[in-house]
């Protein structure tokens, strides 16, 4: 049987199990749900919740990923693969956001059954094959066996016996057995030199030039100059993502040298602290 959990992520890192309810995930709550079905934990963020409760949600969502959340004597949800994020705020706005929440509400839609200490489990309903109507073969019709005719009686003719008359060798006749000189066999060698076979080289890691380097510094501090409180997250694929107290500020890469944003970066800020912070990025570019 494969359960869910939902949990409310209190202030001070506190996760603690709820009665499962989709009325929960409000714009002042940050929520969990442990699906064990699809191997998912989604993590729902509140519009109003800010970024230090979002990274203390997101800290609670990894441990119980890595964990599973023990009840008595049994692990719920050590199995789940995958941590799926739902940001309010960015409903209507990400395509990629949209796709999670609507998987996350098809989930709360589900009909459901109470096990109690907070644990559901969804219920299957039986599907009825129809059954398959037997036709009957017919018969085969019995084969009528071949009439074997008596094979002719072939006579065999008695050889006539040949009487030949047998020639004796005298002793000269015979010649000397000849001696053979054996010559010693002579077994290959075989070469028992080890070869040696190359280790692979393991191609190092590409180091960012200290142009690079600054280009990445100039974006911050151009970021800097609005917002003071701000957190830098770098991903798997190397993108960088900022974000400050009221959501995501920008997300870039470093691609052949250049800073190359996406398509929604700056979308969640002012038109004018964007203009600034692009005009301090291209004035501190020119000191390269």
């Amino acid at each position: 049987m494969q359960y869910a959990i939902m949990f409310q992520v209190l202030e001070g890192g506190v996760s603690e199990p709820i009665k499962w309810n989709k009325g929960k995930l409000t714009a002042e709550s940050n929520i969990i749900i442990l699906d064990e079905g699809s191997s998912s934990l989604f993590l729902w963020y509140g519009a109003k919740q800010g970024l230090v409760s979002r990274r203390t949600a997101l800290r609670q969502a990894q441990s119980l990923r890595g964990h599973g959340f023990t009840i008595g004597k049994s692990i719920i949800g050590r199995d789940i693969r995958d941590l799926k994020e739902v940001d309010q705020r960015k409903i209507g706005r990400v395509l990629e956001n949209d796709e999670l929440n609507d998987e996350l509400q098809t989930l709360l839609n589900r009909e459901y059954k109470e096990l109690g200490n907070f644990m559901i489990t969804f219920e299957l309903k039986e599907i009825v094959e129809p059954v398959a109507k037997v036709i009957p073969k017919p018969e085969p019709k019995p084969v009528p066996k071949p009439v074997s005719k008596p094979e002719p009686v072939i006579k065999q003719e008695t050889p006539k016996v040949v009487k030949t008359e047998m020639k004796f060798a005298s002793e000269y006749d015979i010649k000397p057995d000849t001696v053979l000189e054996s010559k010693p066999t002579v077994k290959p060698s075989i070469s028992t030199t080890k070869v040696s076979t190359p280790e692979p080289k393991v191609a190092p890691k590409p180091v960012l030039g200290l142009s690079v380097q600054a280009k990445i510094g100039f974006v911050l501090l151009g970021i800097l100059d609005h917002y003071k409180d701000i957190w830098i997250s770098v991903k798997e694929d190397g993108s960088y993502s900022v974000e400050h107290m009221d959501g995501r500020v920008c997300e870039f890469s470093v691609v052949e040298g250049k800073i190359k944003f996406t398509v929604d970066s700056f979308s969640g800020i002012s038109t004018n602290i964007k203009t600034e912070i692009q005009k301090k990025f291209v004035e501190l570019s020119k000191l390269i």
